[in-house]
């Protein structure tokens, strides 16, 4: 998360000169989103096994979103009957990867998300030649997750009473949009939320992120991020969603602010459930499994108990 920030400083002082994106800022956040019109096709993807799953690709095209690239993985052998569906939104990271990092899920079917952006932004002038796609990209994403799971919902393997939507890092930032969007169309039900390691007033943690520098920068990057991507924070949101809410966050997290994942906590709806962990941000490195373990581990009980998902997970 904290390399995603700094490589997104000249992104923004780019966007920040298109008048057109500021005053969009200004208007009503869910209109602003972009949203499904029409699917016009599926293909099929890779195909593989890994650990007793079956790992299936799905590219989506819609007609106003473009291609929505996401993984699926099924119990082996799959059964002749509809299964909870848990669609997690994680760090900037392919979803194969994202499912990659949760096993012994069970009889449940878990959906990874490939956000439209690359982690590894590009450099010099290539990043002024794509700006705009990349911050379409960015825009794009709660769209794409919402016209996912709407398309998931039709499944004949999907069952659409047991729908969770699980957002992880920079994942819980974009949730709550997607569930917004999602529940204004009506086309799809999200019965259970999960919010780790996520806050709200994107400008406020860009603020805070201790890897930017020169630091007298961080006011003025956190004010054009703010205007830039309102419409996708947290805030603009929660009051208008509905569910069973898990919210997790770091006692000593480096990256989200206390402020920020207090006034996510305060803005979700009830019913909820926060828990506070040891510990700094989450990640997926060789250094972080203990904590990601105790995560999933904390995620999965909630869930279960909640009857969201298939004992056994």
């Amino acid at each position: 998360m904290k390399y995603i920030i700094i490589k997104l400083i000249p992104l923004l002082i780019i966007l920040l000169g298109c008048s057109s994106t500021i005053f969009q800022s200004n208007k009503n956040s869910l209109n602003a989103l972009p949203k499904s019109e029409k699917i016009l096709d599926v293909v099929e993807g890779k195909n593989f096994f890994q650990d007793s799953r079956t790992i299936q690709q799905y590219f989506i095209k819609d007609s106003n979103l473009g291609i929505i690239d996401i993984a699926v993985s099924f119990p082996t052998p799959i059964p002749d009957h509809p299964l909870p569906v848990l669609f997690i939104l994680g760090g900037l990271e392919t979803g194969f990867e994202s499912i990659r990092h949760v096993s012994d899920i069970g009889n449940n079917i878990l959906v990874g998300y490939n956000w439209p952006i690359a982690s590894k932004l590009p450099k010099g002038l290539n990043i002024l030649l794509k700006s705009p796609s990349i911050y379409r990209g960015i825009y794009n994403s709660p769209g794409q997750v919402a016209a996912a799971l709407e398309w998931i919902t039709k499944q004949p393997w999907a069952e659409k009473k047991r729908i969770s939507l699980l957002g992880f890092s920079v994942g819980a930032i974009v949730v709550p949009a997607v569930q917004h969007i999602i529940e204004s169309r009506g086309l799809a039900t999200i019965g259970w939320t999960v919010l780790a390691y996520g806050g709200t007033n994107i400008g406020r943690i860009v603020n805070s992120n201790p890897f930017i520098s020169p630091k007298w920068t961080k006011p003025f990057l956190g004010y054009i991020i703010q205007l830039l991507f309102n419409p996708i924070d947290p805030k603009e949101h929660l009051e208008y969603i509905s569910g069973n809410f898990l919210l997790i966050s770091g006692k000593n997290d480096e990256f989200i602010p206390k402020k920020s994942s207090s006034l996510m906590q305060d803005l979700t709806p009830l019913p909820k459930k926060i828990v506070l962990l040891d510990g700094r941000h989450m990640g997926v490195g060789e250094k972080q499994k203990e904590l990601l373990s105790l995560i999933i581990k904390e995620t999965r009980i909630w869930l279960e108990q909640n009857g969201a998902i298939n004992p056994n997970f």
